[in-house]
């Protein structure tokens, strides 16, 4: 039993990582002023910075707001760590849409997408940690799309440490 514990455990950061592993793009972290509606707030030295004209910009949520907007179910949030991970735990309601299924899963997500938008609903994703790139890089993909998307400041990592319901 210990020796499997040990073996269980010891495997956990390497999940982790392999999570965040794999082809990425450069992204650049981009910080913009959240819409009046939206209900999102940035950190205190985040500057705005524009991706690109006409795209829809990447923010950054801190975990209180996330949640408040969560348990009010004014978000539509984004899960992209891979399918096991999600299976393990993830943020009650949260979609399941891992990296490297984005342009598989765009069609639908994009639905969901403008749902959210016709519903004045942000767009949320999160990753492994404050370390995994995944969540940026998504939104850096949405924001390229014209999407405003705001990234949850230490991912998973974060909401599990605060205690917050998982489903």
């Amino acid at each position: 039993m210990t020796r499997l514990a040990a073996t269980t455990f010891s495997t956990l950061p390497l999940l982790a990582v392999l999570s965040c592993t794999g082809p990425q793009r450069e992204t650049e972290d981009v910080i913009a002023a959240p819409s009046p509606s939206s209900g999102l707030k940035v950190s205190a030295e985040a500057d705005e910075t524009p991706v690109k004209p006409g795209a829809g910009r990447v923010t950054r949520i801190m975990l209180g707001d996330l949640f408040k907007l969560q348990q009010e179910n004014r978000a539509l949030i984004f899960d992209v760590r891979p399918s096991f991970l999600y299976q393990l735990g993830h943020i009650p309601g949260a979609v399941n849409w891992p990296k490297p299924s984005f342009n598989a899963q765009l069609a639908a997500n994009e639905a969901r997408i403008t749902a959210a938008r016709s519903a004045r609903k942000p767009v949320v994703v999160y990753c492994v940690d404050f370390a995994c790139p995944d969540a940026r890089t998504v939104a850096t993909w949405l924001s390229e799309r014209g999407h405003s998307v705001a990234v949850l400041e230490g991912g998973w990592d974060a909401w599990k440490t605060g205690g917050l319901p998982t489903e």
